[in-house]
């Protein structure tokens, strides 16, 4: 594994320790499915949408808001499939 990947890992894993509780159930299960077999553009997707608050991380998450970065749409999209399930948010 080159240096650049472990550093990034490395950052990917601090950035991602949230202040809601339920982003830390997905991220925890996330690092475990995934962050070993992310690339490294994947890599600088996933720190790039870290630097979203949590509300509005948490709202791409559970569905209540569309993801409208198209680069992030991957990374939110594996987000949810290691998570627990959760009731997404439908319009009516």
């Amino acid at each position: 594994m080159s240096s650049t990947l472990y550093a990034k890992r490395e950052q990917v894993k601090w950035r991602s320790r949230r202040g809601l509780l339920e982003l830390d159930i997905f991220f925890t299960r996330f690092h475990e499915q995934y962050l070993e077999t992310l690339t490294e553009a994947q890599l600088d997707d996933l720190l790039d949408l870290l630097t979203c608050d949590d509300h509005e991380l948490w709202a791409m998450v559970n569905g209540s808001q569309p993801c409208q970065v198209d680069r992030w749409q991957d990374m939110v999209s594996r987000l949810r499939s290691s998570g627990p399930n959760i009731q997404q948010h439908r319009e009516s």
